[in-house]
């Protein structure tokens, strides 16, 4: 680098004779004093690369225990995760003309507590995972002498490493973290130890910093919900507690636990979400004020820098940065952010129910419904490990499951009430009254028997056994099960959502084959078994004729599986994640858990706008279209009629004996009635 480099990040772009390159991404640093100390988050860029055939992480190399910073980055064209969310956060600072000077958590750790209090206030951005035990013990110094300490991220850490083979500026070379199994660690019973930070013996909770702590991860990004509008970091926003800040919130997120930081926590943001592992969760975004004076601040969101630079920069994002940085610092908020307002948005074009209602409550984070021929409702909540039974009328009480969580087979083969389950998302049942379950976490599908006992069995896979095999019951294999609807009146189709396949199961002989599995790479259709390319589906319906529709989560789109001999798939709603109605081409959905065939449509559950959509198929995409069926789109739980009424997370729907469509709500735990 020029001697005269300005602090800053920096990517080297290194070009072949046959034109193919390679990215190395540079953080120049100076030790000049500045209003702002951001920090790049190299230690989670080199514990996630896979560079040589292993990292932290599997796949594709085993777990290993150390990785080196002697070697380049395998992601990201080689930058590592510097271009996700630090360059963004960079050109918002540099934009606005802020006094930043930059360093690494390598830096902060060797360095100690001196260098963050030669500046203002410290800035941690995005995905700053890993942490050295010495840069905890600096952050936390830094704080507790007045510092503000700002975390315009989330997940922030939660591994502690242990740095080693120091290099010639006496930075580390080698991070060492034992993530599996801490005990193995042969400094397991010192100080040095490794794991992570808020367990036993470490015993130093990331919330006791930051505010919050991490809790699960998404497939896309969700909705920021304001909270506590009268807090200075929605001045000059426009924004009222309930509005909502599209895609905000993701792709891991923190939400508060204990409650234990010196100084009392202000929630200004409560998101309802729902996890990647179809959980229902909720963001949280604290401030505390410590007693040495410090504000600090918990975005609970990996994903703030995107709200202030790229595609989904939102001027409001910027003014709530800017605000907690005068709230911190004293620091004006620059002119150009002195007015701003909503980004344009585009109207529902409404093919409206008639009105939403709830009936049921109380659960903890219910994710599937369905109806029993009794008429009364079985409900999989995920949060809660259990499944409930209601009858629609308010009463809700324990169906299967006492809800403990376990992974052990030992809580199989037993009256229902006895049995235990693992984050199910998903029941159906058949016209006998058993019911059956898919047991995300355990990996299988289960039946709940119509004996009096309600006798808990597994029908097919094995317990946390994950995998992608077909085979007769035990002999299968699913990654994550979630949504199943009937293909007939004996096989039940099933979103095998890690997997990213449609799997069949014959519920006569056990046996689970395979209707379609994605071959990888970039989204396509084509042959569902050998050709067609798609992102972990979610939900599943069929109509009547056989074709299997599926929702790929990730991608926001809603495809289905032909009939003909190939089983084509289709992409019917393409347009990405987002929200529009219209063609199928351009309208864009936040899909995940909920997809019904009702009278000709479809209705697919959009908890990434707090509605339900209706989609009337085509052959194709330009044949398809979007309409919104239910929900303003402002996060609530307002009944009323269905343009009115508000959501938070709709999830699993049934269609009702009634003609009601029975929708239930993941993080406020009830269950809906929609009238058509």
């Amino acid at each position: 680098m020029p001697p005269d480099a300005v602090s800053g990040l920096y990517v080297v772009r290194i070009v072949r004779d046959d034109a193919f390159g390679a990215l190395i991404p540079l953080v120049v640093k100076d030790e000049r004093p500045a209003d702002l100390l951001m920090e790049s988050a190299v230690l989670t860029a080199q514990a996630y690369n896979n560079w040589g055939g292993t990292g932290l992480y599997d796949p594709p190399g085993a777990f290993a225990v150390q990785v080196s910073f002697d070697r380049p980055y395998a992601s990201d064209t080689g930058s590592g995760q510097m271009l996700r969310y630090e360059a963004l956060m960079a050109r918002f600072l540099e934009r606005y003309g802020y006094d930043v000077t930059y360093t690494t958590n390598l830096d902060v750790a060797h360095e100690g507590a001196s260098t963050l209090l030669r500046r203002g206030a410290f800035l941690s951005i995005g995905h700053d995972e890993y942490w050295a035990g010495e840069q905890r013990d600096a952050v936390d110094a830094a704080r507790d002498a007045g510092e503000p300490i700002f975390f315009f991220g989330a997940n922030a850490a939660y591994w502690k490493v242990r740095l080693s083979s120091p290099g010639v500026d006496g930075n580390a070379r080698v991070a060492t973290c034992y993530k599996r199994h801490p005990e193995n660690d042969p400094l397991a019973a010192t100080a040095d130890r490794t794991g992570r930070f808020r367990d036993p013996p470490i015993n130093r909770p990331e919330e006791q910093l930051v505010g919050t702590m991490y809790e699960s991860w998404m497939l896309f990004g969700q909705s920021w919900v304001v909270r506590n509008d009268a807090h200075p970091i929605y001045e000059g926003t426009l924004l009222t507690t309930g509005d909502s800040i599209p895609q905000l919130v993701g792709y891991e997120y923190d939400r508060t636990f204990a409650r234990d930081t010196p100084g009392a926590v202000d929630v200004v943001g409560r998101s309802p979400l729902v996890d990647a592992e179809g959980k229902p969760g909720l963001s949280e975004a604290t401030v505390y004020t410590a007693p040495s004076g410090a504000v600090v601040f918990g975005a609970g969101s990996i994903f703030w820098p995107r709200g202030v630079d790229g595609p989904l920069r939102d001027a409001r994002v910027e003014r709530m940065t800017a605000n907690m940085l005068k709230l911190g610092l004293q620091l004006p908020v620059p002119a150009a952010l002195s007015s701003v307002g909503a980004p344009p948005s585009d109207p529902p074009s409404g093919r409206w129910a008639a009105s939403v209602r709830t009936v049921a409550g109380g659960m903890s984070g219910p994710a599937g419904v369905a109806q029993l021929p009794d008429g009364t409702f079985v409900i999989a909540d995920a949060r809660d490990h259990r499944i409930w039974q209601t009858d629609g009328a308010g009463a809700v009480r324990p169906y299967a499951g006492d809800g403990h969580p376990t992974g052990s087979s030992r809580f199989d083969n037993v009256p229902g009430l006895s049995a235990r389950f693992f984050g199910p998302t998903a029941v159906l049942p058949d016209t006998a009254g058993n019911v059956y379950v898919a047991d995300t976490h355990n990996c299988v599908i289960r039946k709940i028997g119509n004996d009096a006992k309600r006798t808990v069995s597994t029908v097919a896979g094995a317990f946390m056994a994950a995998g992608n095999a077909d085979g007769i019951g035990a002999a299968a294999r699913f990654g994550m099960p979630m949504g199943m609807a009937w293909l007939d009146s004996t096989h039940i189709v099933i979103a095998d959502a890690s997997n990213a396949a449609i799997r069949v199961l014959d519920v006569l002989t056990q046996a689970v084959s395979t209707l379609a599995v994605s071959h990888g790479g970039d989204e396509k259709d084509g042959p569902a078994l050998t050709a067609a390319s798609f992102q972990r589906p979610t939900a599943v319906a069929v109509a009547p004729d056989g074709r299997v529709f599926f929702v790929a989560s990730p991608s926001g789109t809603v495809k289905v599986i032909g009939t003909d001999a190939s089983r084509t798939v289709t992409t019917l709603v393409a347009g990405g994640l987002g929200f529009a109605d219209g063609p199928g081409t351009g309208a864009r959905l936040v899909p995940q858990m909920g997809l019904l065939w009702l009278n000709g449509g479809l209705i697919v559950s959009d908890p990434g706008n707090q509605r339900l959509r209706w989609v009337s198929p085509g052959a194709t995409a330009d044949s398809t279209t979007v309409q919104t069926w239910a929900g303003s789109g402002r996060s609530g739980t307002d009944d009323g009629s269905a343009s009115a009424a508000s959501f938070e997370t709709p999830l699993g729907l049934w269609s009702g004996t009634d003609g009601n469509v029975y929708v239930v709500e993941g993080t406020a735990g009830t269950l809906r009635a929609v009238r058509p």
